[in-house]
């Protein structure tokens, strides 16, 4: 089974990419910490626990709506990421990272995406993976000759959960599309013709029809079977090179035409621990000169922090968490997930159980990979907010500096602040959603009257001009739709 093993350099070069990843995610959402996870604003607690609670949600970020507590939740997920980063106590750093991205989740789903879906499975599989065996802090401050320190490769129970959780984001997500990619081969037509994340460049080719169904066709079968590539015996090196270097391809591709977050980067990071060991090999030789230089920077940091952190890891781990108990655990979870993705797809009817559907809901290992679908959606728009003052004039609290108008904007993509808000206006016009209105109407009008004293508004409705999408580009005229209205 040496084609299926995992290289260890690889590996930790994943560690690496995906703990930037978690800083950058960090960053992105530390600047709506007020909007997104504190009481005063669009998602409060009591609504989090009215409309969108499992009961076998865990989440710390969940005992407190200050933003001052929250601010507290995310500082110590820095440390944790940062950790993990320069690899000092990499298990440890490596299940507090985890548990840290879980309860963020679970605080407010309405913002979350496929990527942050990738972004925590590869952290739960890596928690049984030694990823920290090389490049790391933990590697420098090792004196002991491990198995690790005598083989380059490693193949365990883990190491195929992480390479099966690849397969099913891109095989999975195959399986789960309809006719618009895989028989009439207009689902990029549709999708680039949704301004809500479709950037501007997609114009380019928007308007080449048969050059559209030639990209849904190649998108839809790479999808399908980009992962055979990691299981052929022969060549096995060469065929997982050109399947990662073929993905990083096509989520870069996916970045530079749509805003779908920092899911490009990490499906780009998580695909990195299948590099095979020969380029390992030629990355390890061009970085032999400034190999030692940073090893001894390593080296200082990892006993600066060896000075500051003087726990060690508790002898209740190893005795619970056997060799036999935890390959035994690994093989449950991996049958559990995997049958909990064939159990998306339409066409089977054995269902995974609902017994055991809490071990999915708490572990948050439920996941599907519908991307766009079984179709794409067709209901595009753009939001208004129009905020009537207290002598009766009109502003749209989206633009103030222009005159009020229902003209659809020269880019719709660049009304979001991030991907984060798109996600969020997404689920936000959605019927089973309209409880969140109420609560981003109130925080929105408290917002703009707490900074324009002089021009308080009275009212503020929230419009979607809605512009369904037509087949061959047929036009639609943009309906107006108010969506929820406050004030007196």
């Amino acid at each position: 089974m040496k084609y299926l093993s995992c290289d260890l350099r690889a590996l930790a070069i994943m560690r690496v990419f995906i703990a930037s990843i978690l800083i950058s995610d960090l960053t992105i959402r530390i600047t709506d910490l007020e909007a997104f996870y504190s009481n005063t604003g669009v998602v409060p607690l009591p609504m989090v626990f009215q409309h969108l609670w499992n009961d076998y949600y865990i989440s710390v970020h969940a005992i407190s709506g200050l933003w001052q507590v929250q601010a507290v939740l995310f500082l110590f997920a820095y440390f944790c990421a940062a950790m993990l980063f320069i690899g000092y106590r990499t298990k440890l750093f490596t299940v507090l990272s985890w548990f840290m991205l879980l309860s963020l989740h679970n605080r407010n789903t309405l913002i979350l995406q496929g990527g942050d879906d990738l972004l925590r499975m590869v952290l739960f599989w890596a928690m049984f993976i030694p990823w920290g065996a090389r490049y790391s802090c933990d590697a420098l401050l090792s004196k002991q000759e491990t198995q690790f320190k005598l083989s380059k490769t490693i193949f365990t129970i883990a190491t195929v959960a992480y390479v099966l959780q690849i397969c099913y984001i891109y095989t999975g997500s195959a399986l789960l599309k309809g006719p618009e990619w895989n028989k009439d081969y207009t689902a990029l037509y549709y999708t680039y013709s949704l301004d809500q994340v479709a950037y501007s460049i997609t114009k380019s080719f928007y308007y080449y029809p048969e050059l559209l169904k030639k990209m849904t066709w190649l998108a839809y079968y790479f999808e399908l079977l980009i992962p055979v590539l990691f299981f052929i015996p022969f060549k096995h090196g060469h065929f997982r090179l050109i399947a990662v270097i073929s993905i990083i391809v096509f989520h870069a591709f996916n970045s530079v035409n749509l805003l779908i977050g920092l899911f490009p980067l990490i499906g780009c990071g998580t695909v990195l621990g299948l590099l095979p060991s020969f380029v390992m090999d030629k990355l390890d030789t061009r970085l032999k000169k400034i190999k030692p230089l940073i090893i001894q920077s390593f080296l200082g940091i990892a006993q600066l922090m060896q000075n500051i952190i003087r726990w060690k890891e508790p002898v209740y781990i190893h005795s619970i968490f056997r060799e036999n108990t935890k390959t035994a655990v690994l093989i449950f979870l991996t049958i559990f997930v995997f049958d909990w993705n064939f159990s998306n797809i339409s066409i089977v009817t054995s269902k995974l159980s609902d017994k055991l559907r809490f071990i999915g809901y708490g572990l948050r290992l439920d996941q599907n990979w519908g991307m766009f679908a079984p179709g794409v959606f067709k209901d595009d728009g753009w939001y208004i907010l129009e905020g009537i003052t207290e002598n009766g004039r009109s502003i749209n609290l989206l633009d103030p500096e222009k005159p009020m108008s229902y003209k659809k904007p020269q880019s719709v993509v660049a009304m979001f602040k991030n991907d984060r808000w798109r996600k969020y206006s997404e689920n936000f016009i959605m019927s089973y959603n309209e409880y969140a209105r109420g609560y981003f109407c109130t925080y929105y009008k408290r917002n703009w009257n707490a900074k324009h004293a002089t021009e308080t508004i009275k009212e503020l409705k929230i419009i979607y001009m809605s512009e369904l999408t037509k087949p061959d580009y047929g036009y639609t005229s943009p309906k107006k739709i108010i969506l929820w209205q406050c004030g007196p």
